[in-house]
């Protein structure tokens, strides 16, 4: 009797254990892909909404569909006729990832994915059959319908947890979120026009926090394409305004019923609407995105002119109207000149690049400061400014070129002032300027007019306040009035200048090593004396100087050695972030460059701190660094990989940050402090 009663015991143990942890319908048959429904509960809980699982397993390399996938592809549909007891079922879509079959862009999902099912029932006390006829598509490098027959049943009563629950709950927290429901991420405005070929459809978000990288997609009956989206951010990465241009055909009503998807970092929202589509001249092909680039190139070169990478060539300009007396006109002409000279090299620099560019070689702001041949004949320049100012001779341009064009003398000068805009476009470019780096990057990833509309904004940004003298030459008289004191004033600039000649001189120690240095510098200081003796002669001696100052790199004995590396910083070529992200630590790259002004400041005012260092080491963050002051790919690479190519760049990994977070160009130790707390907390 013992016994019946303990294998009595042992099959009710065996079975109510085996109802608990698993409730679920039979595997489909497939190879490339197997379905199955499952259930969090053992009963529908006395619920008359249920929320269960048809749970997908796709083979290696497999992808299906999410409900709007573009032009490749369908979604998968559900066919619940069959089934009793439910009066409605609706298919929630977890958030899709993006991947290119065939040659086509679409969105969907790959290995496993669990589509959560709300289910309403007719009546909580009876039991609840699921019959399901389900059509999906599964693609690699062929495409295959799949075919699907599932059923289950789903006793009423109260029920109890099964080993499916925890997953189901994990592929409710990837179903997007319905706009304003999460603090902190809102989609704030959706608006579409339309002209005789295309259609346009606006869409601008707002975040508390940085966005690192966001992605939006769009979800209406029409049946979209995924077509290349442009993004633009406001300066703190908080605001962020994505364009989409579709063609008109595509387009049947001015009405269109749009669920807008927006994912960054973990969180994805969804925003759903209706676009009355407004009409807009064929002119307006660019909209609002366009023209707002353009206004941030404007606004970025308008602040060049206040970096010190720009400050020679002010200060040369300053000391030039301090001493002319002459009339308002040649003022006028002279500012206008300075002017046009920066445009034109704005523009020269675009074609140059976009040059590059078609035969295939990478571009970048600044590149041409990894070129020691360059950073000599700034070197040079400088050099030959600083004796201007300071008094040793008169640069003029070559009398055979001023015969050439003209014997006027104020001709001669407004070369000069030509060549001063010009000279202060190939400062510029080593500065990377609040709003610069947002202006080229969308130069840099955008067709050739869009490129050079870019940099003729930022050319004409960095030439306004030179316009702006030219329109009102009048301004001059609030500066003081000549005298004496203008000797020390000339002094002191030619000493910027010689400063800024020792800041290209530490540039060049990347190529060149120590005795390089010491032999330039023992041949400024011939020329100087040369100059002063044999001034009559200086035309000759300045010649004879540059042709020894340009031969040096011929001999081996003056490369550079071997670079000291900095033992407190990873150096990010030697390493890969994949490989570190496996624990929670937290990672701070700083992509840097001796030629790049604001990468120092950055360093300096920030990085090198004591606050920052002492948060570093509190939160045992690892430090990796990238030198681009000469040309590396695997940074370029790295800076291409995140949509960048211009420096400063710094970004924060961590395990739950695999994408990393984008900080500001110009840094603060609040910024910094702010995304260390909040990669803690990710990681707790």
């Amino acid at each position: 009797m013992l016994r019946i009663i303990y294998f009595f015991l042992i099959w009710v143990i065996f079975f109510q254990f085996k109802f608990v942890y698993a409730l679920q319908s039979d595997w489909s048959n497939g190879i490339e892909a197997k379905i199955r429904i499952i259930s969090p509960l053992t009963h529908n809980n006395n619920h008359s909404l249920l929320y269960l699982g048809l749970e997908y397993q796709l083979q290696d390399g497999w992808k299906t569909y999410w409900k709007s996938p573009g032009e490749g592809g369908f979604p998968q549909e559900l066919d619940w006729s069959k089934s009793t007891n439910v009066s409605n079922i609706e298919i929630l879509w977890p958030t899709p990832v993006e991947f290119e079959i065939l040659d086509i862009k679409s969105l969907g999902y790959q290995e496993e994915v669990i589509f959560p099912l709300k289910i309403f029932l007719k009546n909580i006390h009876k039991d609840t059959f699921l019959s399901f006829n389900i059509n999906f598509l599964t693609c690699k490098d062929i495409c295959i319908p799949g075919k699907a027959d599932l059923e289950l049943t789903l006793p009423a009563g109260t029920g109890q947890l099964t080993n499916h629950s925890f997953y189901l709950e994990k592929s409710l927290s990837s179903v997007p979120v319905l706009n304003k429901k999460i603090k902190g991420l809102e989609i704030i405005d959706t608006e579409g026009s339309v002209n005789n070929k295309h259609v346009f459809i606006n869409i601008e978000a707002i975040s508390d926090s940085i966005f690192e990288d966001p992605k939006l997609y769009l979800d209406s009956n029409l049946g979209l394409p995924l077509v290349e989206s442009y993004y633009t951010y406001s300066l703190d990465r908080k605001n962020v305004k994505v364009l989409f241009v579709f063609n008109k055909s595509l387009f049947k009503k001015d009405k269109i019923d749009l669920s807008v998807l927006l994912k960054d970092k973990k969180i994805a929202i969804e925003h759903k609407t209706i676009i009355k589509l407004k009409k807009v001249s064929d002119s307006l092909n660019f909209q609002q995105s366009f023209y707002y680039i353009l206004f941030i190139s404007l606004i970025g070169g308008i602040i060049l002119n206040v970096m010190p990478c720009v400050l020679p060539v002010l200060s040369i300009k300053l000391l030039s109207i301090l001493n002319d007396e002459s009339s308002l006109k040649i003022t006028r002409k002279s500012f206008l000149t300075t002017a046009l000279g920066i445009i034109f090299s704005f523009l020269l620099l675009s074609i140059t690049l976009l040059s590059l560019r078609y035969v295939g070689i990478s571009i970048g702001w600044g590149i041409q400061f990894q070129q020691p041949l360059f950073l000599m004949v700034i070197a040079l320049v400088l050099f030959l400014f600083a004796l201007n100012l300071l008094g040793f001779f008169e640069i003029l341009l070559p009398n055979l070129v001023t015969n050439i064009f003209s014997s006027n003398n104020n001709t001669n000068l407004l070369y000069k002032d030509f060549f001063n805009g010009f000279f202060a476009t190939l400062l510029a470019t080593p500065c990377s300027a609040p709003f610069v780096g947002t202006a080229i990057t969308a130069a840099f990833t955008q067709t050739p007019f869009v490129m050079i509309s870019i940099f003729l904004s930022m050319g004409l940004g960095m030439a306004s306040p030179y316009i702006l003298v030219s329109i009102f030459p009048k301004l001059v008289k609030f500066l003081p009035k000549p005298g004496s004191w203008m000797n020390a004033v000339k002094f002191i600039l030619g000493l910027l200048l010689l400063g800024t000649l020792v800041w290209i001189g530490f540039i060049l120690q990347n190529h060149f090593n120590y005795l390089f240095i010491v032999i330039c510098a023992v041949l400024a200081l011939l020329l100087t004396i040369s100059i002063k003796i044999f001034f009559k002669e200086k035309l000759l001696i300045i010649i004879f100087f540059i042709i020894i100052f340009f031969s040096l790199p011929f001999f081996s004995f003056l490369k550079a050695n071997q670079p000291i590396v900095e033992t407190d910083w990873i150096d990010i070529t030697t390493v890969k972030l994949e490989d570190l992200l496996v624990n929670n630590d937290i990672f701070f790259v700083d992509i840097t460059a001796d030629w790049c002004a604001t990468c120092q400041f950055n360093k300096l005012n920030v990085i090198n701190s004591s606050i920052i260092q002492e948060t570093f080491e509190h939160n045992n963050i690892i430090k990796l660094r990238g030198d681009w002051t000469k040309p590396n790919k695997q940074i370029e690479s790295f800076l291409q990989q995140h949509n960048r190519f211009g420096i400063p760049f710094n970004i924060m990994y961590s395990k739950y940050y695999p994408k990393g977070i984008i900080l500001s160009e110009l840094l603060t130790s609040t910024e910094i402090i702010k995304t260390i707390d909040q990669l803690q907390q990710e990681n707790k």
